[in-house]
Order: structure tokens, then sequence, then C-alpha cells
């Protein structure tokens, strides 16, 4: 088994990154949020993997925190929950969040992942909350609502705006370039009103 790679991002795709390691490009499925972070990082990264074997393909799936990857790894074993399905978990919201989700049971945020009925989402929570809230505890609290540093409000901001229905990744430079203006505002709200007027020149 791979359990990390560490290498130069040199490419990305719409549900991987190619990691360069030693002049051999690794295609890794990650969430939507590391391809955001790995395609602004010039240098090295450490990437977290687990590799799915079948008779038929060999894949890595990737992470930026090795929780991030035992919780792939949890996901995996619950009936009903491929890899695919996992990555849309945690693609469709901070890893805290998810773990939030399920240790207060909020089977209505779960359903909101495509893919994710009613019934697995009462699974996961079955299968998963006493294994979660263990790494609740051990993770401690976030100094960011989202990976990659954001604040808090930024945050509030990018799942408002994935809740829209626009894509994680370009979101997340939307907001990017207000943050980087200097003058963002506080309010989540506001920051969902700049973020479309991006948005709209992409």
């Amino acid at each position: 088994m791979i359990a990390f790679l560490r290498g130069r991002p040199a490419g990305t795709g719409p549900d991987y990154v190619i990691i360069d390691v030693g002049g051999i490009g690794y295609k890794v499925h990650v969430p939507t949020p590391v391809i955001g972070a790995l395609a602004d990082n010039s240098g090295d990264a450490t990437v977290h993997t687990y590799m799915h074997v079948r008779e038929d393909a060999m894949q890595l799936y990737g992470f930026l925190q090795e929780t991030d990857r035992e919780i792939f790894e949890l996901l995996i074993q619950v009936s009903g929950i491929g890899p695919k399905a996992a990555l849309a978990i945690l693609s469709s919201m901070p890893v805290q969040s998810f773990i939030q989700s399920v240790l207060h049971e909020q089977v209505h945020i779960l359903v909101q992942v495509p893919g994710v009925g009613k019934k697995t989402a009462q699974r996961v929570i079955i299968e998963l909350k006493d294994k979660l809230g263990k790494i609740s505890v051990e993770r401690g609290p976030e100094t960011s609502g989202v990976p990659g540093g954001l604040s808090d409000e930024t945050g509030d901001a990018l799942q408002a705006l994935v809740a829209l229905g626009y894509n994680p990744v370009e979101a997340r430079r939307a907001l990017g370039k207000i943050a980087g203006s200097g003058n963002a505002p506080v309010k989540p709200e506001d920051l969902v009103r700049m973020a479309l007027k991006e948005l709209a020149r992409f």
C-alpha cells in the first residue's frame, strides 16, 4: 500500500490531481477542496493516500490530513458507500462539518450530497457516530471551518455558494480574490454577494 506521496502538483482534473514524484506522475483522486489547495501550491506537497484495488483497476485516493484519510476509510466500510460516494461526501462539505452532521444526526444535511439518500445517510450515522466522536476529540477544534485556512466567515460563504450549485474550486477562487483585495467584508452574506459578481466573470 502507498501510504503517502510527496512531490510537486503537476496538474489537476475534475476530481484528481497529478503528483510528480521524482519524474513519475501519480494520478490521485481527491476531494474538491484539495484540488484548489494544491492548484495554488508551487512547491512540494504531501498527500496521504489510500489505494483501492479492484479486479480491473487500482486507484489512489488522497487527502491533506491523515485523519481525513481515516474518515474516508471508515466511510467506505459503510454498506452502500463506495470510494466515489465517500469522495463526494468529503467534497460537498468540510470534514469537520461532516463529523458534526453525523454526531448530531443531521440526516437533512447528509442527503444533500449527490447520490446519498435518506437510508444511506441513516446508515452512515448509525455506523460511524461513535467512531467519528473519537476522531473529533482527537482532532480538536480547527482554526478554520474549511480546509486551506479560510476564516469561519469565508467558510460559511463557500458552503453557501456550493449549495447554490457553484463548483467549490471556482467558488474558493472567487473568495480568494475578494480576500486578496484587502477590503473583504466581514459578513458571509456580503462575501457571497461579492463572490457571485466574481463568478459571473469566469
